[in-house]
Parts: C-alpha cells; structure tokens; sequence
C-alpha cells in the first residue's frame, strides 16, 4: 500500500477529528456489508470472547459508529459507547435509537472515567480501537479504574506481527516491530480505498500484555481469527496469516 508514512504522535483530538471525517462512509461501509473482515472476522471474534463476561454493564470504548454497540446490545442488558468523535456519536444514536438499555458519551475514555468509575461496569470492549489511543498505559489503568473486579476486558486490533506484512511497510526503513510508531495512511478495507488518512500505532504486543498486567489484568485469552474458507474465496487475495488478533483479559486486583 503507498502513501503510508510514519508522524509525529497525535492527541486525542487529532485523532478525532480524522474520525470525523471518516464517519460517514465508515458507517456505509459496515451497514452495506462492504467491509469483510468487520462482518466475518472482527465481529465473531469479539463476540467470542465476550461470551465469558458479564453482560450487565457494559462500556463500548472507542465505541464508533454504533454498528458494533447494536450487535452488542443484543447480548448486553446495558451497553455505554464512549467514543471522542462527534460525528461517530451523532451515527451511533441514529444507528440505536431504537434499542433500550443503550447510551453513548461524546468523550475519550481517559476524559470520561471519573463520570463512569461511579457506576463499576462488568465488563469493556474495544473493538478496532486500541491502536489509536495515544497512551497506552493511561487507557489501561483509566479501564481498571472503570471496572469491577472480576470483570473482562476484551480487545480485538489489527495484528501487530502481520499487518505491518500485510500493507507493506515493514520493509520501510523508520518501521521497527519492537517501536511505537504512529503512521498515518489513507483508510483502506479489501474492496475499497477511500482518501481519507487516519491514524493507528503500531505497538509490538508485548506492549499490550505489559500495560494491562501493570494496571491490574491478568490475560485469559488470545486468538488470531481467520475468515471461513467461503468467505476468503470472496476477498482479492486469499488469508496467508491472520490480520487481526482478540485479547481478552481479566481484572485481578
């Protein structure tokens, strides 16, 4: 993939206001049934490993727009999406304003969990959106914060062994697997590219296991989900490694 390169780190309001731009047609992408890998892989994945948490309270973080939170919800007897970009909030009440038992916080998680550490929730869910929090380790103890004891964290995020393989940039010489790095690159899913740039992080995952243990979490689950053999035949080009990976954690302290 061209027109990747690496930036200087971004704020929280940076990156909100890419998201903002992308809103819209990242909410067409999802709601047409473009997107594959959402439908196929992302979505089974976390719903997985969900499947061991406690349901009451639940904190969408990173939340989007709220095509995830609907499918949630229906598993979910209270569901809280937290995401900092307003127009992904303004499509996340559109996309639920029929369903009960859900709400949306215009407001990073970090900004948010004095508000939310009120209320203890059973469990969290980030899907997609770890790798655009600028501080790892402060995302990390904020959802300590924020949860009861006992309670899941489940993650689901690009792989960070393979997907620097998958677009091509890990022959660029400022990428380093064992680095944070910040890169900016045009938003792309397999069957469509758009102009708009966004923003991930590439962290190794020791970085990932290393902040959750500091702040509390004892990891429970790893997987590296793949699409079914019916559904790869649908893609440009057949799955060699997975891109994607599920974390699921739980607070032990």
């Amino acid at each position: 993939m061209t027109n990747i390169r690496f930036c200087v780190p971004k704020t929280h309001a940076e990156l909100a206001m890419e998201w903002d731009k992308l809103a819209a047609e990242r909410h067409r992408q999802i709601a047409s049934g473009e997107d594959l890998s959402f439908d196929h892989v992302v979505v089974p994945a976390s719903l997985d490993l969900f499947e061991a948490a406690d349901a009451s309270v639940v904190l969408d973080i990173g939340s989007g727009t709220g095509d995830f939170t609907a499918r949630l919800a229906r598993v979910a007897k209270r569901v809280i999406g937290v995401d900092p970009s307003a127009a992904n909030i303004a499509i996340a009440r559109s996309v639920c304003r029929e369903m009960t038992g859900v709400q949306f916080v215009q407001s990073t998680l970090e900004e948010a969990g004095v508000s939310l550490r009120k209320e203890k929730a059973t469990a969290a869910i980030a899907v997609m959106s770890l790798m655009t929090t600028p501080d790892l380790k402060v995302f990390a103890r904020t959802t300590a914060t924020v949860l009861e004891r006992g309670a899941r964290f489940i993650a689901t995020l690009c792989h960070p062994c393979f997907w620097p393989r998958y677009w091509g940039y890990d022959s660029n010489p400022w990428f380093s697997y064992s680095k944070e790095i910040f890169i900016e690159a045009p938003f792309v899913i397999s069957g469509h590219r758009t102009d708009i740039r966004t923003t991930h992080i590439h962290r190794p995952l020791d970085r990932y296991v290393d902040a959750f243990s500091d702040a509390g979490f004892m990891l429970e689950a790893l997987v590296e989900p793949m699409p079914p053999i019916e559904i790869q035949n649908l893609y440009p080009a057949p799955w060699a490694f997975p891109r994607f990976l599920g974390l699921r954690w739980v607070k032990a302290m």
